[in-house]
Parts: structure tokens; C-alpha cells; sequence
């Protein structure tokens, strides 16, 4: 019996100094752990980094993450937690009332409405996307939205009876739906086109364990974009033509929230048919993605560039809206575009006015004489302005325009801007 327990007893000792063990000499290469976050750095520990006492908290975060078994333990955790309780150990997911679905919140509290911006910011975006969807039109260029389908709009009735039971009366896919129809923008639709087809789709659009659509699913979106742009161009397109499926694995994007979960074991699937493609030859047209392809040397982000220049050299430009962040949507594309389109125009004669000047001139005066009534009515800002005009010697309706188109041009500007 003596023997017995001093075996147990040296067990169990080495199973506390395996962490340690682990932390020295590295004895098994872990899998890391998957989801978004940053590794702690090693911190730079002197005299000033302890009087400051900013080394202290920062050497225990790193030291903590050095922790031999850590990921392991960290799986363990998570597996006991959800299957001992049912808790999802990530924040930003949801299970689906099915018990095999899941959702990233982000796409649910989009599709209930929590995330509405209100019509006043919407009836904005909308007239601004309408004004340059009209300028480039007069320059061949098609600028197009486009809304890819969300896994909350596709199954709604998996959603949870607590997040429906907050739906509002609207939301912003809605909104810009209405929005776009009485403004006459030109758009693309895959969220309704691929919802109508739901109970006909021949394959699979979602795996259950991830947020994103299946390859299956993008290739049928490109395929449509590219007989759309078959019509504007009339060239025949490249494409990609799907020869055959294979149901034996799964693509990176069909599993990322059970990935994020960080579980020891996994879950059960639907089959996701992965379709392999041949290539046809055809005319490939210029299309503005958020980065440059081909890659140019140096890479360069579509930021770094001239934006107007660039935007129109091509013949496509795709502002592509997804569920989960249509409440960033169209990430300061239209301020971008009017600020750098602005920062020339205002410097032209009407003698020099092209077809896309003439619309312009007319939303920009539009919104100055707006900002002047605004003025008017607001006395001390009246006041100001006046000052103004008596200290540069012009008239009270030359100061009233300055200072109204000035304000239109900061309105306009995004966030960083450089005029």
C-alpha cells in the first residue's frame, strides 16, 4: 500500500512539473490556438519600466502565455465548460435552435436590427452612391453595391427566441433596399436571390460550424457578376466553369467557429460539396478591389494611392456590403471619392465643366446653400460669420459662402483625409 501511494504521489508530481518541464525544453510542439488576438510581447524590464511599474503586469501577461500546456489546458477548459453546461466560450457566437448551427453575433444583431443606423444616415449614404454611381456613368464606369448573402438572413429560423424577441421593425439591409429602389441605384442582390432559392439549391450554401458561405456558394455570386459585366462590356468573360465536387474535406471557411471555440474534440458536419473548376480564356475588365491585384512593388493598399485617378481608371468598381458589417458599409468610399474629386473640381471654371462636373456642381451648391440656411437660422454661428466678413472686408453673402463651402469640404472628408 506504501508502495502504491508513493507512486501516485511521485505521478502526480510529475504531472505539476509538466507545465515546467514543458516551458524549458518545448517536449511537444502544440497546436496553437486558433481566433483573432494578439501575443503578449516580452516585455523590456529596467529601472524605468519598474519605477513606471509597467514591466511588472506586463512581464506576468507574457509569462503567463509562456505557461508550458497552456493551449492544451485552455481546450480542456473550454470543452468542459460547453459540454458539462452548454457555454459557447467565445463571446461573439451563437448557437442556433437547432443545436448544430452556429452564428457569429455580429451577423444576428445585424439581421434583428440592433446594429440600424437610422434612415437620416442611410438616406445620406444612398444620395451620395447615387451622385457618383451617375458621374462615372458618364465616364463608362460602373459602380455597383453589391450585398452578399448572410447566414441570419438564410436562416432566420434557427435564430434564438431571445435575439428575435428584440427585432426591430427594420434593419439596414432593409433600409438601403428601399433607399436604393427610390433613389434608382443600381445594385445587386445575392442576400434575396440566394434566400429565394434556399429550398431548390442543389448544394449545400452553409456548413453549420461556420458564418461564411461555401466556395460553392461565391462561384455561383461570381458566375452571375461575370453575365453582368458580360452585358456592360458585350465581351465575352473569362470564367470558371465547375467540372466536378468533392465531399471528403472541408475548406478553411466552412469550420471557423468551431475553430474559434478551441475545443479538444469536434463537432459533426454537414457535407460540403467543394467544387474544383477549369478555367476559359476571355476578356478580363479592370474591377477596383480593396487591395491591388496584381500586386504592385511596392504592395500597395488602395489608400496609398491617387483615389481618383485610380477609381476612374477602371471599368467595375464592386462596393460589396456584407451582413455583418452593413452598418460600416460603404467603409468611407463615397467621402473618399467626393474629397478627392472636390479637391479639383473647386478649382475649375464652368467654361471647363465635364458631363460629370455638371451633376456635381449641382448636389454640391445644393448641400452649400443648405449649410447657409443652417447659418441663418442659428444665431450665434450668424454672428460669426458676420464678424468674419466685416474683419476680411466682403460681403456678408461672399462670407456666407465661404464658410459654407468650407464646411461642406470638411463634412465630406474622412477620417485621416490629407487635402
Amino acid at each position: 500500500m506504501k508502495t502504491f501511494k508513493k507512486i501516485w504521489f511521485l505521478v502526480l508530481l510529475a504531472v505539476l512539473f509538466l507545465p515546467m518541464m514543458q516551458t524549458c525544453f518545448h517536449l511537444v510542439d502544440e497546436k496553437p490556438l486558433d481566433g483573432a488576438y494578439v501575443p503578449a510581447q516580452k516585455p523590456i524590464v529596467n529601472a524605468t519600466t519598474l519605477y513606471q511599474e509597467t514591466a511588472q503586469d506586463s512581464l506576468m501577461n507574457w509569462c503567463t502565455e509562456q505557461t508550458g500546456f497552456r493551449n492544451s489546458m485552455i481546450r480542456v477548459n473550454n470543452q468542459m465548460l460547453y459540454s458539462a453546461f452548454g457555454k459557447i466560450p467565445v463571446t461573439h457566437l451563437v448557437k442556433g435552435k437547432d443545436g448544430s448551427n452556429f452564428f457569429d453575433k455580429s451577423y444576428v444583431n445585424s439581421f434583428t436590427g440592433e446594429t440600424y443606423m437610422g434612415e437620416e444616415t442611410i438616406e445620406k449614404n444612398t444620395q451620395q452612391l447615387k451622385l457618383i454611381q451617375d458621374m462615372l456613368g458618364t465616364k463608362g464606369i460602373t459602380l455597383l453595391p453589391v450585398f452578399v448573402v448572410g447566414k441570419a438572413s438564410y436562416f432566420p429560423e434557427l435564430i434564438p427566441n431571445e435575439y428575435m424577441a428584440k427585432r426591430r421593425e427594420t434593419n439596414n439591409y432593409e433600409g438601403y433596399l428601399k433607399a436604393f429602389a427610390e433613389k434608382g441605384v443600381e445594385m445587386i442582390d445575392f442576400n434575396r436571390w440566394f434566400c429565394e432559392r434556399k429550398d431548390t439549391e442543389p448544394h449545400p450554401l452553409y456548413c453549420n460550424l461556420s458564418s461564411h458561405w461555401t466556395v460553392y456558394g461565391a462561384s455561383l455570386a461570381i458566375d452571375s457578376l461575370v453575365n453582368y459585366m458580360e452585358s456592360k462590356t458585350h465581351k465575352t468573360q473569362a470564367r470558371a466553369v465547375i467540372t466536378e465536387f468533392d465531399s471528403t474535406y472541408l475548406m478553411e471557411q466552412d469550420d471557423e467557429l468551431w475553430r474559434m471555440m478551441n475545443l479538444m474534440f469536434p463537432f459533426k458536419h454537414n457535407t460540403i460539396d467543394q467544387p474544383k473548376f477549369s478555367f476559359t480564356d476571355g476578356y478580363k475588365p479592370k474591377v477596383l478591389n480593396k487591395t491591388i491585384y496584381p500586386k504592385r512593388t511596392p504592395i500597395q493598399n488602395v489608400e496609398s494611392i491617387n483615389y481618383k485617378q485610380e477609381i476612374e481608371n477602371q471599368e467595375f468598381i464592386l462596393l460589396v456590403c456584407t451582413e455583418a458589417t452593413n452598418s460600416l458599409w460603404p467603409y468611407g468610399f463615397f467621402e473618399r471619392y467626393l474629397s478627392a474629386y472636390d479637391n479639383v473640381f473647386r478649382y475649375k471654371q464652368p467654361e471647363q465643366y465635364d458631363a460629370a462636373d455638371s451633376l456635381y456642381v449641382v448636389f454640391r451648391n445644393e448641400k452649400i446653400e443648405n449649410i447657409i440656411q443652417h447659418i441663418k437660422e442659428t444665431p450665434e454661428w450668424l454672428e460669426s460669420v458676420e464678424q468674419n466678413a466685416k474683419e476680411k472686408g466682403v460681403s456678408l453673402e461672399q462670407s456666407l459662402w465661404d464658410v459654407a463651402e468650407y464646411t461642406y469640404r470638411t463634412n465630406i472628408e474622412p477620417k485621416g483625409f490629407v487635402r
